[in-house]
């Protein structure tokens, strides 16, 4: 979700709040969804290109892992943009 798409759905309703709900239940699920695709792409690489099994699932887990830190290193940067911004708006 680019940030576009944050300030549309953060402007649907009226309320911030709920978009930055979703922005934060969706944290959860890059640290799931990072290491299985990290995984699952290792194991097609060292199945069908390299040849080595073990060896690109490990890499791709570890890669998986630090894509889904950043996502919630994003993510949390953008919540507490908004935070700054609507706690602003209420003074």
């Amino acid at each position: 979700m680019n940030n576009n798409d944050k300030k549309k759905n953060n402007n649907e309703d009226g309320n911030p709040m709920f978009g930055m709900l979703g922005t934060a239940s969706t944290m959860g699920m890059h640290m799931i969804s990072g290491p299985v695709v990290g995984a699952t792409l290792g194991y097609l690489c060292d199945t069908y290109i390299f040849d080595s099994w073990p060896i690109g699932a490990g890499i791709g887990v570890i890669l998986g892992i630090f894509a889904g830190f950043r996502n919630i290193y994003y993510d949390s940067q953008y919540l507490k943009k908004q935070q700054e911004k609507l706690d602003e708006s209420h003074k």
